[in-house]
């Protein structure tokens, strides 16, 4: 498996699907790298912390975050999963509380955003699309923003976040119906393959096995005509009767041999009226 590869909807609906896949640690390195990142270039280069409080609380939510990857997901009920990108969404609004507007660090909200787009269910998504609008909002209250500023951030970002959210799924959804097509495509090919296989054991049959075992009866056959009536023809006669039966279950194992190998016994057959 691509560890790369988006979960498409049809990857299965077990809960906690999305942490449980192979190829985790290399799917969800970067946004661990980002999540990192940003909590810790608030501290660099001057520090210039506006609360410890809500910095604390933001790391605590991001480790809550690293250890829902270690859950018993089988456990828990189906809408657990969308917790996980929720709390990294809470722990960012908490990292710009604590940092402040102007730091940057909101961009962070993206992060939560594309994990859900990529390897959730569009409700889930919609609700971390929510989620970043109303972090937006709390973050610019919070810090006393004027309000035309934050009425033209929340329209950017709900645009932005819907935007993103519509063509991820969309082409999921088209990845979905090429994984369909190329699995259809791939059983029509092992057909054909099959068949064609078919057809060349076919060939071999009615060209080697079948006619040397019709030959042996057709000898058979004849020196039971030469010897007269007995017990040795009618052993002969046996013997010629279970190659019969050989032949005809030949026929029957490779889907018959077709019409032609059967036009091909049947001639051999008329080619030597005088052994019968």
């Amino acid at each position: 498996m691509d560890p790369w590869k988006a979960l498409n909807e049809t990857d299965g609906d077990s809960v906690g699907r999305q942490f449980q896949q192979p190829g985790l640690a290399l799917r969800a390195g970067p946004f661990a790298l980002v999540a990192v990142v940003a909590t810790v270039s608030v501290l660099v280069p001057d520090i210039d912390m506006q609360s410890w409080l809500e910095y604390w609380v933001s790391v605590g939510l991001l480790l809550v975050c690293v250890g829902a990857f270690f859950l018993p997901w089988q456990r828990l009920p189906a809408w657990t999963p969308v917790l996980v990108p929720l709390l990294y969404t809470g722990s960012v609004l908490e990292l710009i509380l604590a940092s402040g507007v102007a730091s940057g660090v909101g961009l962070v909200l993206l992060v939560p955003l594309i994990w859900s787009v990529l390897f959730h269910h569009r409700w889930e998504s919609a609700c971390v699309v929510v989620a970043v609008v109303t972090v937006q909002a709390v973050s610019s209250v919070a810090q006393a923003t004027p309000g035309a500023v934050v009425g033209r951030r929340l329209l950017l970002w709900s645009a932005l976040s819907v935007l993103i959210a519509v063509a991820a799924h969309g082409l999921r959804d088209r990845i979905s119906g090429s994984q369909v097509t190329n699995a259809a495509l791939q059983a029509e090919v092992r057909e054909l393959s099959l068949a064609r296989e078919r057809d060349r054991i076919a060939a071999d049959l009615r060209q080697s096995v079948v006619r040397r075992i019709f030959d042996a009866g057709l000898s058979l056959h004849g020196t039971a005509a030469m010897i007269g009536e007995g017990p040795a023809h009618q052993r002969l006669m046996h013997g010629v009767a279970e190659l019969d039966g050989v032949i005809q279950a030949l026929r029957e194992s490779v889907f018959d041999l077709g019409e032609d190998a059967d036009m091909a016994i049947d001639a051999a057959e008329e080619s030597a009226p005088d052994e019968h």
